[in-house]
């Protein structure tokens, strides 16, 4: 018993170390606290959005605010706890030092250990006061539908800020985790847990306000090249939140070889079928206490393999026959008509797709559908090309970003001292230096641009048109977007997801290559 205590206690000194490390670069007030609401951590940012320098580690609210906004904020936390899911709250409080009210839009995911304990809670608090108070004075003054469509455009977009604010520094940490080579596997794998905690929350976060019209799927949507990979990704973050009140853990194993794997197929068809698999296999967890639900993404040369794996109760052979046999089955659900895996063969039948079922009753099944590879996206940038005499110029309003980048680029930097790195967080100022290169410079310039620049003039494929550099890249997230994917075919721009930065091969030969 004592061995289970040491356990527990060196796992959450782990997990709390790895805070320590991610709270220093991320631009959002971030904290820790324990289940009864001591606070165990917290960044600068958030102890000046508090109005306080002073120590409050090991504190609980009702130390540093009046009982009320105490009381309001403890209610919150044990909710969370409770409810084991992420949730957020307007919380009001008094600046410590000023005494002016302030109103933040409070955000709090269940802290985890390895084997499922809750060790207390992580939240970030982004100040909207001037967005609450514009607001009730708004609902105040008009009650028009105009002026509430208005505001929740303005929330959108916030929420869009919110999530490029704290998913930016993530992906920066996840570029330095591979040149952390002092951290042993178990620290990587604590702090990797503790980055994906965060950008749960951002996701689920753009989640709650997503435009409407965006979350509407085209019945005649068309089949395209599909990064799966990434839909994987974005698919398994909105399950966390949608059973984030469930014992179930979701694992995601991306090969090196399909991590720029491309297929044919309709976005939201193959989302869907993927969404409806996983719902089939937590069902199949029923109460088990320790459910892992993981899908892994393999390629070759012809074919892309997903295999969705669960250890629920399993399925007896006939019904592994009937869904072969394509024959609508839906276990012990009483109100199920199978239609979600019609669904997903409708899915498999439109994009040339094959499945095979593999169970153990009592242990668990193995569903593997298998999908023609096509060649990557002629938009996707599946390598960076480099001469010894290059000059790499990088855009991004995320500092964390350039830090990452650095660390990137220094092996190279090293064997070849020609070559360049140039950092800018404003477009304009990118802008300026490169028109102000001669024509031979521009020529050796390789151009890596973020895409979303926070209240600036211009975004990132702005600069880019109007800089005239034939190497550009736009590093970004949000490439899957109409209008930015239209952007980028008018002007023949490679795309780098940004989650994909920390992996792209950089090469340096003789000559610049093209973006291949």
């Amino acid at each position: 018993m004592e061995d289970m205590k040491n356990d527990v206690s060196n796992n959450a000194r782990d997990i709390f170390k790895a805070l320590q490390t991610v709270e220093s670069i991320l631009p959002t007030p971030f904290y820790w606290m324990s289940p009864d609401g001591v606070v165990l951590g917290i960044n600068e940012l958030c102890l000046k959005a508090m109005g306080t320098t002073r120590e409050i580690i090991g504190k609980k609210p009702y130390s540093f605010y009046k009982p009320e906004i105490a009381e309001h904020i403890l209610r919150h936390n044990t909710e969370v706890i409770s409810r084991k899911k992420i949730l957020s709250q307007e919380e009001w409080i008094e600046d410590v030092t000023t005494k002016e009210r302030k109103c933040f839009s409070s955000i709090k995911a269940p802290l985890y250990d390895d084997k499922g304990n809750i060790l207390g809670i992580v939240g970030t608090s982004i100040e909207i006061t001037a967005q609450k108070e514009a607001e009730l004075l708004k609902l105040e003054n008009e009650r028009q539908q105009v002026a509430l469509l208005q505001e929740k455009d303005k929330l959108i977009k916030l929420a869009h800020t919110i999530a490029h604010d704290i998913s930016s520094p993530l992906s920066a940490l996840n570029m330095m985790m591979q040149f952390c080579d002092e951290l042993d596997e178990s620290k990587r794998s604590v702090i990797k847990r503790a980055t994906e905690s965060i950008l749960d929350i951002a996701n689920n976060l753009l989640s709650t306000y997503r435009n409407e019209e965006q979350g509407r799927t085209s019945g005649i949507e068309q089949r395209q090249p599909v990064l799966i990979s990434d839909l994987i990704v974005q698919l398994l973050s909105e399950k966390k939140a949608q059973f984030s009140n469930r014992a179930v853990r979701f694992e995601t194993d991306i090969a090196k070889d399909a991590q720029f794997a491309f297929a044919q197929m309709q976005p939201s068809q193959f989302k869907r079928s993927i969404s409806n698999l996983i719902n089939n296999a937590v069902d199949a967890l029923d109460s088990k206490t320790n459910g892992i639900i993981t899908i892994k993404l393999a390629a070759d040369d012809q074919s892309i393999i997903v295999r969705l794996q669960d250890n629920g109760k399993g399925m007896s052979s006939n019904n592994i026959e009937k869904m072969l046999n394509r024959q609508s089955f839906t276990e012990d659900k009483k109100n199920g008509h199978g239609l979600g895996l019609q669904q997903v063969w409708d899915t498999l039948d439109y994009n040339q797709g094959e499945m095979s079922v593999s169970s153990i009753v009592g242990e668990g099944t193995i569903i593997k559908l298998t999908f023609p590879r096509i060649a990557a996206a002629t938009w996707i940038a599946q390598a960076i090309h480099l001469t010894p005499t290059s000059i790499i110029v990088i855009l991004d309003d995320e500092e964390s970003i350039h830090g990452a980048w650095n660390l990137r680029f220094s092996p190279f930097l090293k064997l070849h001292t020609t070559l360049r790195v140039l950092h800018f967080t404003q477009g304009q100022g990118a802008l300026d230096f490169l028109v102000s290169l001669s024509q031979e410079e521009k020529n050796r310039v390789v151009f890596l641009s973020d895409y979303e620049l926070l209240r600036q003039d211009k975004n990132g494929i702005q600069i880019i048109e109007a800089s005239a550099i034939k190497y550009a890249q736009l590093v970004t997230s949000y490439y899957s977007n109409s209008k930015i994917r239209e952007e980028i075919d008018r002007l023949k721009i490679k795309v780098l997801p940004k989650q994909m930065a920390s992996i792209i091969p950089i090469y340096v030969s003789a000559s610049i290559a093209p973006f291949i």
